[in-house]
C-alpha cells in the first residue's frame, strides 16, 4: 500500500469518525458484559455522563433491573447471528437519577465481541403515550373481537382491571339490554373494513350501566394487512335520561337490523368476486406447468415424426403415456377446486372432542412423528357446523406445525390444540414450539400458492385453502401470531 493510499485511508477514517461524532442518535460500542468502549458525542447528554465516566460503567448498571436479562439475552441471540429485530426499548437511570426511556438498536461488529449500539431518547414520546393513555378512552382488539390492549383511562372508567378484560371479547362488556344484533352490525362493518361508530351501553365491573360513544376502525400493518381494530371512546352517561334510553336502544336495533340485510348483501357479492379472482389466479399458476409439459412433449413428437426416421412405438407410447399424466394432473387439480369450493358434507350436530380426536388420529398412523400431541378441550358442548370441514382445517394447521417442527430439528416437539367457547363462537387454537415464522414472510401464508417448500409444481391445499374454508364455508377467521418460541394460530366460528 502507498503513502497516498494509506493517506486516504485516515483521511476515510476521521471523515467517517466525524460523522458518527455529530450524529443526532447516541451511538455506543459495548463488549459481552456491556462494559462501553466507545461513545459518540450525542450519547453523554442522553445519560448524563461525561464520556470517562461512561468508558468505567456497564451499560446494564445504567438500567433499571427488569430491563437488564431482555437486553443480555438479545446480546446472546445476537452473537448467534440468528435473524430476527434487535431492537429493544428500556428505562435508564440517568446521573440526575431521572428516568430516561431509550430505544437501543443493537448489530454486531466484525469482531463478534463487540456490539454497536444506536441510542434514541423517547422519553417525550412515551410521555406524550401516558398522557394519552390517561386520559384517551380506548381499546384495541384482534381479528377474532378479543380485548388485547385498553388504557387507562377505560379502565379508570369502567373499573375493570387489565387482568379481568384483557382476552375476552369486548361484547362481553355489553349491558343486558343491549341487542346482539348490534354487535352483528359492527362486525359487518369491520369485515368490509368500514368504520362503524355509535353509542353503546355497557357494565362496569360491579354491573352498574354507563354508556359510551363509540368509534371503531380496522388496524393495518406495513404490508396493507388487518392486523386488528382500535376503539375510541367518550363517556356519555351524564347525557342519556331514563325517557330516551329505551328508544334509543330501539332505534339502535332497527336501524342494525337494516345495515345488516345491505352489508350482507355486499359481503356476499366481494366474496364471490375476492373467490373467483384468486381461483383463477390460482388455477393459471396450477395448469402452467403441466400444459408446459404437454406442449413440450407433442412438439417433441410432431419433430420426431419429421425427420427421415421416425420414432419407434415404444417412444411414442411414452411420449403419449407422459400426455395423459399430465392430462389426469389437470383433472385432478380441478377436483381439488370443486372440493374445497363447495362443502363437502350437510351440517351436523357434533362434539369438540369427537373432532380433536378424529384429527389425532390422522397423526398417530405417524410411527416416525416423535411430536407430542397435547389436546385441551375446555367444553365439550355439542354444536351444529361442518364437522368434516373443521376436521381438514385443523389437519393442514396441524401438518404445517409437524412440518416447521421437523425441518428445524427441534427436539421435544410439541403441538397443542386448544378449544373452548365464548358466547356464541366456537374457538381453536393451535400451537407449536417449531421456531416461528420470518417476520417477512408471516403476512404472505395465507396468500395463493405462497410456500416456503421447494416443490416441482402445485402447493396442495396448505393455508390458502384453510383460510379459504374457514372464511366461507364456516364464516369465521383465522389469524398467526409468532408467540415464544414457535408460532399459534386461532381460529373463531360463530355458531349462527
Amino acid at each position: 500500500m502507498s503513502i497516498e493510499d494509506i493517506e486516504k485511508l485516515k483521511r476515510n477514517n476521521q471523515e467517517l469518525q466525524e460523522i458518527i461524532n455529530n450524529s443526532w442518535d447516541g451511538i455506543g460500542i459495548i463488549d459481552k458484559s456491556t462494559k462501553f468502549v466507545y461513545v459518540n458525542n450525542a450519547f453523554m447528554p442522553i445519560l448524563g455522563f461525561s464520556r470517562e465516566e461512561l468508558i468505567k460503567k456497564n451499560f446494564v448498571s445504567l438500567m433499571e433491573d427488569k430491563y437488564v436479562r431482555s437486553f443480555l439475552k438479545l446480546l446472546v441471540i445476537k452473537n448467534k447471528e440468528k435473524k430476527y429485530q434487535a431492537e429493544i426499548d428500556i428505562v435508564c437511570i440517568r446521573k440526575d437519577e431521572k428516568k430516561v426511556y431509550l430505544k437501543i438498536t443493537i448489530s454486531s461488529m466484525l469482531n463478534k465481541n463487540l456490539f454497536v449500539i444506536n441510542t434514541k431518547d423517547i422519553t417525550q414520546q412515551v410521555s406524550d403515550d401516558e398522557i394519552l393513555d390517561d386520559y384517551v378512552i380506548s381499546m384495541h382488539t384482534d381479528l377474532h373481537g378479543h380485548i388485547t390492549r385498553v388504557s387507562s383511562a377505560f379502565l379508570k372508567l369502567s373499573e375493570y382491571k387489565k387482568k379481568d378484560i384483557i382476552g375476552k371479547p369486548y361484547s362481553s362488556l355489553a349491558h343486558k339490554d343491549t341487542n346482539s344484533i348490534i354487535y352483528k352490525n359492527i362486525n359487518k362493518s369491520l369485515q368490509n373494513l368500514q368504520e362503524w361508530s355509535g353509542k353503546l351501553k355497557n357494565i362496569k365491573k360491579d354491573g352498574t350501566p354507563f354508556w359510551i360513544n363509540m368509534k371503531i376502525k380496522p388496524m393495518y400493518n406495513k404490508y396493507g394487512d388487518v392486523t386488528g381494530y382500535t376503539s375510541l371512546m367518550f363517556d356519555i352517561t351524564n347525557e342519556i335520561n331514563l325517557n330516551d334510553e329505551a328508544s334509543m336502544l330501539q332505534n339502535q336495533v332497527s336501524t342494525a337490523k337494516e345495515e345488516i340485510e345491505q352489508k350482507d348483501t355486499l359481503l356476499i357479492q366481494q366474496s364471490k368476486l375476492s373467490v373467483m379472482t384468486e381461483t383463477l389466479q390460482r388455477l393459471s399458476h396450477e395448469w402452467r406447468q403441466p400444459l408446459n409439459l404437454i406442449s413440450i412433449q407433442a412438439q417433441k413428437l410432431e419433430l420426431d415424426f419429421t425427420i427421415d426416421e421416425a420414432p419407434s412405438t415404444d417412444n411414442v407410447v411414452s411420449t403419449l403415456e407422459k400426455i395423459k399424466d399430465e392430462a389426469n394432473s389437470l383433472s385432478s387439480i380441478i377436483e381439488d377446486f370443486q372440493r374445497f369450493l363447495q362443502p363437502r358434507t350437510k351440517k351436523e350436530l357434533t362434539k369438540p372432542s369427537v373432532i380433536v380426536e378424529k384429527v389425532l388420529e390422522i397423526f398417530s398412523k405417524d410411527e416416525n412423528l416423535n411430536i407430542e400431541l397435547i389436546k385441551n378441550i375446555e367444553n365439550d358442548l355439542k354444536f351444529e357446523s361442518y364437522a368434516e370441514e373443521i376436521i381438514t382445517v385443523l389437519t393442514n394447521i396441524i401438518n404445517n406445525s409437524k412440518e416447521a417442527i421437523q425441518k428445524n430439528s427441534v427436539e421435544n416437539g410439541i403441538i397443542n390444540i386448544k378449544q373452548y367457547f365464548l358466547e356464541d363462537t366456537i374457538y381453536f387454537e393451535i400451537y407449536d414450539n417449531g421456531g416461528g415464522i420470518d417476520k417477512d414472510i408471516i403476512h404472505k401464508i395465507f396468500e395463493p400458492y405462497f410456500s416456503t417448500k421447494e416443490q416441482k409444481h402445485g402447493v396442495g391445499l396448505g393455508l390458502y385453502t384453510t383460510k379459504l374454508i374457514i372464511n366461507m364455508h364456516l364464516n369465521g377467521v383465522i389469524s398467526v401470531t409468532n408467540q415464544d418460541d414457535g408460532v399459534i394460530f386461532k381460529i373463531s366460528i360463530p355458531l349462527n
